[in-house]
């Protein structure tokens, strides 16, 4: 089992590693004008450089699929906002039907590298990343009779690959062990950045807040089937809200 730790611990690609531009040799490269990408026309700070460089991203146009949302869930019609509106749980841990308030979003991916971000500004619990669309989302605490914690649930042998807060500030990261991870924040994120390349077998998770400071990558996986994002706001009424990417 391994320990907690810090995310400056752990040696995981930068936005710019992840989208395959090099870092400039030398400041005065920044004064050179900058090439148009040919995926995202924009250009922002990228961690740990203080200065603009054109980021090129597999960037998605996702959205929420209303045929996997849970029934205590309601999406905005333009389909890229969700919010609880259920019964809100009497117990502070709040019951496993209440965890299982989740969608998916309507793209699938098989192969290749896609990227999106998701708003969470002011939630105090919600779980995000991607699941294998064999899984599905459930609509009954009936259904977790083979997973009878969140721990166990969220786990890549159960075909998820997620991150979650709970509690208000404890986040955790959801491997294949009897525990999660837990994380460390700098900078509470208002935007987590998702990033799965297929092909690579990993799926990396990016604080867009803190200038894309890397959260955790799961790696070197093989994902057995298709693929797509994963969306649980729990019984938090603040909505949960797919932008387009900040950089």
């Amino acid at each position: 089992m391994r320990s907690p730790f810090t995310c400056s611990s752990l040696d995981l690609p930068t936005h710019a590693q992840v989208c395959g531009v090099k870092a400039p040799a030398t400041a005065s490269q920044f004064l050179q004008p900058l090439p148009v990408s040919p995926v995202l026309n924009v250009t922002t700070p990228t961690y740990p450089f203080s200065s603009a460089v054109v980021v090129l991203l597999p960037a998605v146009d996702v959205t929420l699929n209303p045929d996997t949302a849970n029934l205590n869930l309601v999406l905005s019609r333009n389909r890229r906002q969700v919010r609880f509106v259920g019964a809100k749980a009497s117990e502070p841990s709040c019951p496993e039907e209440h965890y299982d308030c989740s969608v998916l979003g309507m793209q699938y991916f098989s192969s290749g590298r896609h990227y999106w971000e998701v708003d969470v500004a002011k939630k105090t619990t919600w779980f995000l990343g991607v699941c294998s669309n064999s899984v599905g989302p459930t609509s009954s605490s009936k259904q977790y009779a083979k997973h009878p914690n969140t721990y166990s649930r969220y786990q890549p042998q159960s075909g998820y690959w997620v991150i979650g807060l709970q509690h208000k500030h404890v986040y955790r990261a959801y491997e294949d062990s009897t525990a999660a991870l837990l994380l460390s924040m700098t900078v509470r994120p208002r935007r987590i950045g998702v990033f799965l390349d297929y092909e690579a077998g990993t799926v990396s998770f990016y604080n867009v807040t803190n200038h894309g400071f890397p959260i955790y990558t799961f790696s070197k996986y093989y994902f057995p089937t298709t693929l797509c994002p994963y969306f649980n706001p729990c019984d938090c009424v603040v909505p949960m809200t797919l932008r387009g990417p900040s950089f």
